[in-house]
């Protein structure tokens, strides 16, 4: 009956993340901006791009606009990199670029966000956050700069449908509050490890079989859920943070293929990727946390109005009850078919 309460969080979810490319087109946008003599800048812009269909994969039509100031010297070079699109080119900019300002366009016809990261020759470090509310700002001074990271950790967890899905599935599964710590942990430190060790280059695994593998996570959680208790794997049933540590390596490959698009600033790497693990588990805990509140004071009167338990619908009850396993599962074998068809292309 546990899966009634989260019944309205899937089905809710699945507005959100029913296209695929929908759920990648959330990477964030980059510009890098590095001040090499006075005036005088290279840029590195790194578009998102998303699926589009068949394995094949598009930019999502954004365009840097730098202010009047600033032109272009020579030609551009541009690359195609794991989920995005990179272009280094450089520019003049008479009177530099504090004070003026920058913008995306395309951005607000997006649901992603443009992180934009300006280094000075005299050590100033400034930072603008780029959004399809706010597509053009200012450097004004100052700037959030490493504190970004943290809260690309946090939007990539609580705006990331496939992970969202494996970390409710694991709520649903345990029963306690010291299996549910043990299983949470185990996630956690799965996750940080494979994230921390691929983005220092000590690992790596094909993205497009990563994601694959993170929706069959998804499956595999959904079939055991729907499976009585005493019914499921051995793994599931007596180790699950056991399970929930090898989907967590996987994951933790996903969570660096999103970073990676983006890259992190030279010098303070360490510090970055530091924020950036702290603001996943941040957004983690807030899953975590919503989910059990729910759980708690939502489940009683939800659970009366959609089993019609006293109001004589009690033939409709096992369907209410599987209708949510049944959405996660066909949206996780619908991610799974899509990724799938982007391996070896």
């Amino acid at each position: 009956m546990r899966v009634l309460a989260a019944s309205f969080w899937i089905i809710a979810l699945g507005i959100f993340c029913l296209p695929p490319a929908k759920a990648h087109e959330v990477r964030p946008g980059y510009i890098e901006i590095t001040e090499t003599e006075r005036d005088r800048f290279d840029i590195i812009w790194k578009q998102p791009v998303r699926s589009a269909g068949r394995g094949a994969v598009a930019g999502l039509g954004l365009r840097p606009v730098f202010p009047e100031n600033c032109q272009r010297l020579g030609d551009s070079a541009m690359r195609r990199q794991p989920g995005a699109l990179v272009e280094k080119f450089n520019l003049a900019c008479d009177g530099g670029l504090l004070g003026q300002t920058i913008g995306v366009e395309g951005l607000q016809r997006t649901i992603t966000d443009v992180l934009v990261q300006m280094a000075l020759v005299d050590g100033g470090r400034f930072s603008l956050r780029l959004t399809a509310d706010a597509p053009v700002q200012k450097f004004a001074g100052g700037g959030t700069f490493l504190l970004a990271y943290f809260g690309l950790g946090v939007e990539h967890l609580v705006f990331g449908p496939d992970h969202i899905l494996f970390v409710l599935g694991l709520v649903l599964l345990v029963t306690g509050w010291r299996r549910l710590i043990y299983v949470i942990t185990a996630f956690t430190l799965a996750h940080s490890l494979t994230l921390g060790l691929a983005m220092l280059g000590r690992i790596s695994a094909p993205s497009a079989v990563v994601e694959a593998i993170i929706a069959l996570s998804i499956l595999f959680v959904a079939i055991e859920l729907a499976r009585p208790p005493e019914k499921r794997s051995y793994l599931a049933r007596d180790y699950p943070q056991a399970m929930a540590f090898g989907f967590g390596l996987l994951h933790g490959f996903g969570f660096a293929g999103m970073l990676a698009a983006i890259g992190l600033p030279r010098d303070v790497e360490i510090w970055a990727l530091a924020l950036f693990n702290i603001g996943l588990e941040a957004g983690q805990l807030l899953v975590v946390a919503a989910m059990i509140l729910f759980m708690r004071y939502a489940q009683p009167p939800l659970m009366v109005a959609l089993t019609g338990r006293k109001i004589g619908m009690l033939g409709v009850t096992q369907i209410v009850q599987q209708a949510p396993l049944i959405f996660m599962g066909g949206i996780s074998v619908y991610w799974l078919l899509d990724r799938l068809s982007g391996i070896g292309s």
